[in-house]
């Protein structure tokens, strides 16, 4: 997971054969906010479109991080310092979100180059293709289409990095195996990922008490 103590985010990639933790409380500390309706840029190409209709639950905020978020309600969510992780039932896709307060580059490609670094050692065969801008709740950020290897599993999906603040970002990210059958990213784990993304509030980070 991201450690809080660094100003840069670590990934390790939550394994999607091994069943994942408990999730831990929600944080008592909850923000009152309104949702927006921002537009949301994205590549070229139709939308994801699974064949299930997808339900999401209610709002839920991660204080220390500075962004609140709605979860699939058959996925699995797990909250860890600044991050939560929210994994399908069949725990093939998994999407990872963090946010707080961290030293940022002079320009958001550099942050955005930082977090691909990251992912890529953990994931073998890691490619990023191009990027291009991405809106979170009326935030510009950027984002790309990535693929690479988890293992023996050939997986793809989409990092995005967006700032909503001069000292605060917020990194995504999300995979599924690449299968054909429309239960892999395309369309089943893409549409997860935009469904939650259209979701997320940006807000001041602050510390929770304990």
């Amino acid at each position: 997971m991201f450690p809080t103590e660094t100003p840069t985010p670590n990934l390790t990639v939550v394994p999607t054969q091994t069943p994942l933790p408990t999730p831990t409380p929600e944080p008592t500390v909850t923000p009152t906010l309104e949702p927006t309706d921002q537009p949301l840029i994205v590549s070229t190409g139709p939308i994801a479109t699974a064949k299930t209709p997808l339900r999401l639950g209610r709002q839920e905020s991660v204080p220390e991080a500075g962004f609140s978020f709605k979860a699939p309600v058959n996925y699995t969510t797990s909250y860890s310092p600044n991050q939560v992780t929210i994994t399908s039932d069949d725990q093939d896709t998994v999407l990872s979100l963090l946010g707080g307060r961290f030293q940022r580059e002079e320009a958001l490609q550099d942050d955005f180059n930082q977090f691909a670094e990251m992912i890529a050692l953990t994931l073998d065969e890691f490619q990023t293709n191009e990027t291009y801008q991405y809106m979170i709740d009326g935030y510009s950020g950027i984002a790309a289409e990535v693929s690479g290897y988890y293992g023996e599993s050939e997986i793809v999906g989409r990092i995005v990095v967006v700032a909503p603040g001069e000292d605060q970002l917020f990194y995504a990210l999300a995979f599924s195996p690449r299968l054909d059958n429309g239960e892999g990213w395309e369309p089943e784990g893409r549409q997860a990922f935009e469904a939650v993304i259209r979701t997320v509030i940006f807000f001041e980070p602050f510390q929770v008490e304990e």
